[in-house]
Formats: C-alpha cells, structure tokens, sequence
C-alpha cells in the first residue's frame, strides 16, 4: 500500500470523533462566496444610485451586482448540495468578479471604496481557489456528507463578519461622501 493509499483510507481521529480537513474547510468557499457576492451587491447598488455616476460606472455597478447575486447564489447551491457546483464556470465568475470590481475602481475611485473592493477580491479569490483545486484534480467534487462541519462553517462566519461588515461599511461611505472629503451627519430626532 503507497503511502497516498494509506492517507485516503485512514482517517485521523481526535477523541474518538474522525475529523477531516475537507468536512472542516467544506464550507468556505460557499461563505467566502457570500461575503464577496454581499460586498460587490452593496459596490454595484451604490455605483447604480449614485448621483454623480458617469454612464460607464452604472453600467460596470449593474455588472457588479449581478456577479454579487450570482456569487450569493453559487454559495447558498454550494451549500445546499454540500459540494463544488460548476466549478470552472465558477473560476470564470471570479476572474469576472475581480475584473469588475477594478473595473469601478478606476471609473469611480472617488466613490468606491478601495477597501471594499480588497476585501471583494480577497473573498472571490479564496472561492476561486477552491474551485481551481476541484478543477485541477480533474474530478468532480464529492459529496462531503451531513458531517459538513459546524465548526468550520461558525469560524467561516466570524471571519467573514469580522471582514466584511467594515467592507460594507466603508461602501457606505465612499458613496456619502461629499467633494471636500467629509461626510454629512445623520441625526433621528424623534425616534
């Protein structure tokens, strides 16, 4: 038996429970899809609305956004289906993903946060990770059982809230901001 062979059928154990680094990790790519599908949504809806918007930055955030309710989608099917789906249609939607987010930078570098647009591109990079993996092995990904880790998908979602929550805030305020590079003050009197 090779040593690869021996790798595959025996399952490392800690205390009696068999952990494996793919039900741990399985649930990454599906989250990072959602954080990166959340910030490029808020991206695009802000280049859509704003209005100072030149023709091409609405077209580009119409482009964002779509990528961002694809990216979501991919995530929650990724997650239902306890696999990779598409995953080389999935590469082609990050390179796109990532395109256009640099793409809205350089057309409205005022208004779009470069911050939101790392974190963007840090989270479609991890999904495209994921996935060139999944293509390179040259098989389909498999089915990763109910086991699918519910510590990974909890440590997924704090990193991914520690991450992009600031992203989507700093999107807020790359659009609110005025010309002289302050922000107006919003008070709710009576309330």
């Amino acid at each position: 038996m090779t040593l690869q062979q021996h790798i595959r059928t025996a399952a490392p154990t800690e205390v009696g429970v068999a952990v494996r680094p793919a039900r741990f990790t399985g649930s990454w790519p599906s989250a990072a899809a959602w954080g990166a599908g959340l910030v490029q949504l808020a991206l695009g809806a802000g280049a859509i609305v704003s209005a100072d918007s030149s023709t091409a930055a609405r077209i580009v955030g119409i482009v964002v956004a779509l990528l961002g309710a694809a990216a979501f989608a991919w995530g929650c099917a990724g997650l239902a289906l306890s696999r990779l789906v598409a995953p080389r249609t999935a590469l082609a939607g990050v390179l796109a993903g990532v395109l256009a987010l640099f793409a809205l930078l350089v057309l409205a570098p005022a208004r779009a946060s470069v911050f939101a647009v790392a974190i963007g591109t840090v989270l479609l990079i991890v999904v495209g990770a994921f996935c060139a993996a999944a293509v390179r092995r040259g098989i389909r990904p498999r089915d990763a059982g109910s086991g699918r880790g519910v510590i990974g998908m909890l440590l997924a979602a704090a990193v991914l809230s520690a991450l992009v929550t600031p992203a989507l805030g700093a999107t807020q305020d790359g659009y609110l901001l005025r010309d002289d590079g302050t922000l107006p003050v919003i008070t709710h009197e009576g309330h």
